[in-house]
């Protein structure tokens, strides 16, 4: 009963150092976010509340209350943290975020660190005007105790000692309130509790195999939504600590942009585990091989967004004759959204975000980079106040690195009948800390299709190492695949291609823009085709090969398809009248595009003249 609680607090041994350590604890357990932003903090503040003798009721009421407070003031907790984070006292918390034990703590997040003093600010007031209110009465009591005759005989009549027992609680024996009020520390320690503590640590040292094992998953599982940027499965991960081994069963992780599919599915994941970095919440996996992976699969049940989307990015200013994926896309926002999702995936694997352009460079200009505050605006938006962390101040190990993996033999319902062997190497949640540059293999085994992505540092100049290739073949493809995505370009809403296969081949490095950005050619190669052009005709085509020049965003690019050089090649593909058709319809094109700024260019000269006075216009 609540009331016989509170009338411990006024009639029993409590004591101020009681009741203040007790606010303070369980106010700073209210205010941790939750128990994957700060597990190690959690067990600590437990624990210190069992050693100490701090009043149990009074914890669990400021814990209640504080988490009330730290839902409504979210903003604030975050605001705090990032001034330590990333304030004056940087260094202190940076040391703590990589240090062995501390590091469970996971002060890495704004709202776990921020939470912590103001959690502790709250507890220190709340349980300063409780020691207040307590004492102010007992004060009251011991004035009526020792100078009012009615109130000791009330106290000593039989019905009253019951009803106070019964609502009030027992009393405070043969003492005086004033007896109370003298003492303020009493006995800080929990002989029981201590006691307790100890062997839970004793069972946990003997146990750590059985911490390893959770551990371990939740890093894992963590490091792979926060990668995948959706919900990631697995029934279970069993680590042999003795031969560092890790077996991962029915590993699912969901696709972002279809959440009822799986991106990937696997029976079993084995890797060689490196324990030595697990109480600094750091996980390293070598020799990762996969068993029976596909991808495509249909999810029993619908997996959930983890964090937000990629950012949008314009496309760069054009150049003249250049056009976006929606002048040739019908279902443009569809490639757009899978190629984000993509460029999301390398713009992790390349550098800290610092490093990313928020927008294309303009001619002439250096692209602007993402400062520390618009990326925990933006990180605000996408993931909640209480999942943003400080990843730049994690340090010498990432968090979780992939050294290899293999997985051969992989289905995937996207291309059906095809065989998959893929390989990556050096794949980590920090690629900065990391030697060696993050690459990324994929491979049929008809040879039909092939990418290579490896992405790192950049030279002084600040353009693309050598090491920075992107490498993307796909041979033999249908034409009809392509042809019902594109927009009816030719006479009658005939279809620019039909009937035959197209290769695609895209080989270069990233632009200077940065990694996420190209700037080279895409060699299309239509074999047995029939091409269709408005105000051209239609005419079939052995081989043709077309150069089309991709600049921008790798999900949202220029497009320039140059009409002479397309003239030129159909020439050469024996598709001479539909040749100079097309170059005859490029002329037009730029006469028009030429009258239009010599229209544009009088009316500004007109619009000029008559804002001049009247005697100027004589002159």
């Amino acid at each position: 009963m609540i009331t016989r609680n509170i009338g411990k607090l006024i009639r029993g041994k409590t004591t101020p150092f009681q009741v203040l350590s007790a606010c303070i604890l369980g106010a700073m357990l209210g205010f941790v976010p939750g128990f994957q932003q700060g597990p190690g903090l959690i067990a600590a503040l437990v624990f210190l509340l069992i050693i100490l003798n701090a009043n149990l009721f009074v914890a669990g009421l400021a814990g209640l209350l504080a988490k009330a407070v730290s839902l409504a003031i979210l903003p604030v907790t975050f605001a705090a943290g990032a001034v330590l984070l990333d304030g004056p006292t940087q260094p202190l918390f940076k040391a703590a975020i990589n240090a062995p034990v501390l590091a469970l703590f996971r002060l890495d997040y704004y709202a776990t660190t921020g939470g912590t003093l103001l959690g502790f600010t709250l507890g220190l007031a709340v349980g300063a005007a409780l020691v207040v209110a307590i004492n102010s009465i007992r004060h009251k009591l011991a004035g009526l105790e020792e100078s009012s005759e009615k109130f000791q005989q009330l106290t000593r009549k039989k019905w009253v000692k019951v009803l106070t027992f019964v609502f009030v609680g027992g009393g405070k024996g043969k003492r005086s309130y004033n007896d109370l009020l003298a003492k303020k520390v009493g006995n800080p320690i929990r002989i029981l509790g201590v006691v307790l503590v100890v062997l839970l640590c004793a069972l946990l040292y003997v146990g750590q195999a059985l911490l390893a094992e959770p551990i371990v998953t939740m890093a894992l599982k963590r490091g792979l939504e926060s990668a995948n940027g959706a919900t990631v499965d697995m029934k279970s991960a069993k680590l042999d600590v003795k031969q560092g081994k890790l077996t991962i069963s029915s590993l699912a992780m969901a696709d972002p942009k279809a959440l009822d599919t799986d991106l990937f599915r696997a029976s079993e994941v084995t890797a060689d585990v490196n324990t030595d970095d697990l109480l600094r919440m750091r996980l390293k996996l070598d020799n990762v091989t996969v068993a029976d992976g596909s991808s495509g699969d249909k999810r029993a049940v619908r997996g959930h967004l983890v964090g937000g989307g990629p950012r949008p990015l314009p496309p760069p200013p054009p150049k003249e004759g250049e056009k976006t994926i929606d002048d040739y896309i019908k279902e443009a926002q569809l490639w757009k959204d899978r190629l984000a999702q993509v460029r999301k995936w390398i713009e992790k694997a390349s550098g800290p975000d610092k490093d990313r352009p928020t927008e294309p460079a303009k001619p002439g200009e250096e692209a602007k980079k993402e400062t520390l505050k618009q990326r925990l605006a933006r990180e605000v938006r996408e993931n909640g106040y209480t999942h943003v962390t400080a990843s730049h101040l994690v340090d010498k190990v990432p968090t979780l690195l992939v050294r290899t993996l293999d997985a051969k033999g992989v289905k995937a319902a996207q291309l059906p009948g095809e065989i998959l062997d893929i390989s990556a190497h050096n794949l980590s949640t920090q690629p900065w800390l990391v030697e060696g540059k993050p690459t990324v293999s994929v491979a049929t085994r008809s040879n039909k299709l092939a990418a290579n992505i490896a992405v790192g540092g950049k030279a002084a100049a600040g353009q693309p190492t050598e090491a920075d290739k992107l490498y993307f073949k796909y041979l033999g493809l249908p034409t009809s695949v392509v042809a019902s995505q594109l927009t009816a370009v030719a006479d009658g809403g005939k279809k620019p291609i039909d009937g035959g296969t197209i290769d695609l081949l895209l080989d270069g490095s990233w632009s200077a823009q940065g990694v996420g950005f190209i700037d080279l050619p895409l060699q299309v190669t239509l074999h047995d085709t029939t091409v269709s052009l408005r105000g051209a005709g239609s005419a079939p085509v052995k081989l043709l090969d077309l150069p089309l020049g991709l600049r921008g965003p790798l999900d949202n690019p220029r497009i320039l398809l140059d009409g002479n050089k397309l003239g030129d090649a159909l020439a050469k593909a024996g598709a001479a009248e539909l040749a100079s058709r097309a170059r005859g319809e490029a002329s037009k094109a730029i006469e028009k595009a030429t009258d239009k700024l010599k229209d544009k260019a009088g009316d500004k000269a007109k619009d000029l003249l008559n804002k001049l006075p009247l005697g100027s216009k004589k002159k």
